[in-house]
């Protein structure tokens, strides 16, 4: 069953247009990411799914129900939606037990089991019930905001860039503890983010916005490994775009002579190079280490190419980084991808 879909949806505001002919299709109990940069349309189509907007032209349906468009119109509290903005925006004045009750049924606000399963569900200790918004983390105020929006049981559950304000290491955890929480409840939701490794990491399917439109939707392996243009491909992870020459499927660059996996035509291309697709070894290419971001686990290599002068990074194991100033041989594992396009 279709959870959301969105048909030919577009809006502005005064002349500008900030989504144009969206179409979206979320299947029910699964988790959708909405990723784009600042600007892009994500939270305008998140209010329009939540009825906070009305779109200028299009349909959405929630189930299989109309809720805006053709004549047909939901409001908000109708529409079964649960909503986290990015601040949580818990009531300072309520206690833990009482923000996550306030989204129940006014003849439910007093059922404490409820309350306490929704607790236990979004990992948090039951000592948590008396405290004050003022007295959490601000991880554990976006899992008791979530709490909140689950407690009246939504058929969908919006999330508007939850985890922004939040450190790295909070952000991976409540994320985590939040992807676990909708999942366990079979609840679907959209997930609007800007950072990458959230969409990735949490989500079943991402949905690449752009400009106001989809770009590309797939699970987020095969966005991250088959990006539908060189746009998606530099903004869904780290890229190494280089100029090439193909004859008979296999392409001719600065790192040699590489299998692609789409049988095109011959000519000039671009091909698309992962940073964890170069091996630096006793084959291939000589290049020279520029400089080496360590992460601990991994590290970011900086390299140029010793006969071409091209700049590239190569993702490594932490136990393997090379020398700064050192040579190495840069090798290519696996076919790369290629677009249309040539130097310049």
């Amino acid at each position: 069953m279709t959870a959301v879909r969105v048909s030919g949806v577009s809006k502005a505001f005064g002349t500008a247009s900030v989504l144009d002919d969206v179409a979206l299709d979320v299947p029910d109990g699964e988790l959708l990411a909405v990723l784009g940069p600042s600007g892009c349309g994500k939270t305008t189509l998140l209010r329009l799914l939540a009825g906070f907007l009305a779109p200028d032209a299009g349909t959405i349906a929630l189930g299989g129900r109309p809720v805006a468009g053709d004549g047909s119109w939901v409001p908000p509290q109708r529409r079964r939606v649960g909503y986290v903005a990015q601040e949580g925006a818990l009531f300072p004045h309520l206690d833990v037990a009482a923000n996550i009750a306030f989204g129940l049924p006014r003849s439910q606000r007093r059922a404490r089991s409820r309350v306490a399963e929704l607790l236990a569900l979004t990992d948090l200790d039951p000592s948590f019930l008396r405290r004050y918004p003022h007295e959490l983390s601000g991880g554990q105020q976006q899992r008791v905001a979530l709490a909140r929006a689950l407690a009246p049981g939504p058929s969908l559950v919006l999330l508007d860039e939850p985890f922004a304000a939040l450190d790295a290491q909070l952000r991976l955890d409540t994320g985590n503890a939040v992807a676990r929480a909708l999942r366990a409840t079979g609840a679907t939701a959209v997930l609007v983010t800007h950072d990458q490794t959230e969409a990735l990491s949490l989500a079943d399917a991402v949905a690449v916005m752009r400009a106001g439109r989809i770009a590309q939707v797939g699970a987020p392996a095969d966005v991250y490994a088959a990006p539908v243009d060189l746009g998606v491909a530099r903004f869904v992870g780290a890229a190494i775009v280089l100029p090439a020459h193909v004859t008979g499927g296999r392409a001719a660059c600065a790192l040699g002579t590489l299998e692609t996996v789409w049988d095109g035509p011959d000519g000039d291309v671009l091909v698309l190079v992962r940073p964890e697709q170069l091996a630096l070894g006793a084959t291939g290419v000589r290049g020279r280490v520029e400089d080496v971001a360590f992460f601990g686990h991994d590290a970011v290599v900086r390299l140029r190419t010793i006969e071409g002068d091209d700049e590239l990074s190569a993702r490594v194991r932490g136990a393997d980084v090379p020398e700064v100033g050192g040579e190495v041989r840069i090798a290519v594992r696996g076919p790369v991808r290629r677009y249309p396009g040539t130097a310049g």
